[in-house]
């Protein structure tokens, strides 16, 4: 009878064996399914992918143009008459007239106000008394003196014969210059007590307020029957301002710019009464003295306006530019364009571009960014005068990325 477990086990090795080559197989396939799937994946995504934008779509540019450049400096100022000014009392009082009131044209010489005269009239009348006391002490003391001088001369003959002793000699010569003393102090007297009546006089005159000059008037701090004191400081009744045809404008100046600012420069300015309209003036002066605000220092610029029609009022705020410099027919560049530099990928050689120094613009010449060399002018803030080999109106310079560059050089949109 044969044995069966040779067989079996024969068998089993050969069904083990068999499985473990399904299984390589399985696993073999399961790694090539997988690697052509990631395949599949890479290439869909960069058949999928945007192609980059052209070089011609990813700067944006500008031409260049001929024309003028002019540099402005641009401070804010105030408005105000060219003469201003504060008519006071110099005498205290009570308003008893007001002849004038606002913006009413007066001539110098003409009566503002009046103060009431009452008391200052009694104050001359006592005056003029105690002159013409003061004035009668002293022909009284001249009367006295010619007497004593006539005593006098008649002991000196009486002392020559002997007839009066020394004594009253020396007596009368002390009279006579007592008298004359009397003479010259009355004299005083009078020049005091007359000196006194002018002050008072001119106290009165004082009450009568007048225009020191031709003009207009500006304000009016004061209305009848209002007192008035003037012993420790002259109130201000009126603000007079000379003609308002001529006004000044007084220009607060940076001092980065106070050195390109100089008298018999040109501006022109703006108020927001007018928005629509400019005006126009012209720098007179210079003030040396800094006005320093805020640790902030600029320079007071004084111009002369001319305002025919009277639309400017004192006390408007003007915006101000002021013409420094000038150039006509150049070749001008916006002033991003000086500050623009393509990225390296796009001009190629990266050494070639960081050894590039000064100022530069760039075009496209050829599809490919070209620097060109400047030499840079005077700047409007807008456009600047350049010149270099290369240049010439309407080159189309460099002056950003588009959209679809800074996508194309990774940053970040400007959108």
């Amino acid at each position: 009878m044969t044995n069966p477990a040779p067989e079996a086990a024969s068998d089993l090795e050969a069904l083990i064996e068999e499985e473990s080559k399904r299984r390589g197989r399985r696993r073999i396939l399961g790694w090539s399914l997988g690697v052509l799937a990631l395949a599949g994946l890479i290439g869909g995504g960069l058949l999928l992918r945007p192609k980059p934008a052209p070089l011609v779509d990813r700067f944006r540019s500008a031409p260049l143009t001929r024309g003028a450049v002019v540099r402005q400096v641009t401070p804010t100022g105030r408005l105000e008459a060219r003469v201003t000014v504060e008519v006071g009392a110099q005498v205290s009082g009570r308003i008893k007239t007001i002849e004038v009131d606002y913006n009413d044209r007066v001539t110098k010489g003409q009566l503002l106000a009046r103060i009431d005269p009452d008391t200052l009239e009694i104050q001359v009348d006592q005056q003029s008394a105690s002159r013409r006391v003061a004035v009668t002490s002293r022909e009284q003391a001249k009367i006295e003196l010619a007497d004593s001088e006539r005593r006098l001369a008649r002991i000196e003959k009486l002392a020559k014969g002997g007839y009066e002793t020394q004594e009253n000699l020396e007596n009368a010569r002390s009279a006579v210059e007592l008298a004359r003393a009397r003479v010259s102090s009355s004299q005083a007297q009078v020049s005091l007590q007359r000196a006194g009546e002018r002050l008072a006089k001119t106290n009165l005159d004082y009450t009568e307020i007048r225009s020191p000059i031709n003009g207009t008037v500006i304000s009016r701090n004061v209305s009848e029957g209002q007192t008035v004191m003037a012993a420790l400081q002259a109130p201000v009744l009126f603000l007079l301002a000379e003609d308002l045809r001529k006004m000044r404008l007084m220009a607060s100046i940076d001092e980065a710019d106070i050195g390109e600012v100089d008298a018999g420069q040109h501006a022109s300015f703006t108020v927001d009464a007018y928005p629509g309209e400019t005006f126009f003036a012209h720098i007179t002066e210079i003030r040396r003295a800094p006005v320093i605000t805020q640790n902030i220092v600029t320079y007071e610029a004084v111009l002369e306006v001319d305002n025919p029609d009277l639309k400017l009022k004192p006390g408007m705020t003007a915006s101000v530019r002021i013409d420094t410099a000038e150039v006509d027919s150049a070749l001008r560049a916006p002033n991003a364009a000086l500050r623009f530099t393509p990225p390296v990928e796009a001009g190629g050689d990266a050494a070639a571009v960081a050894g590039n120094a000064g100022p530069a613009v760039w075009a496209l010449v050829d599809g490919a960014p070209v620097r060109f060399p400047v030499e840079v002018g005077i700047s409007d803030g807008r456009l600047t005068a350049v010149s270099g080999v290369g240049l010439g109106p309407k080159l189309d310079v460099l002056v950003g990325l588009t959209p679809a560059g800074r996508v194309s050089y990774g940053l970040e949109d400007e959108d």
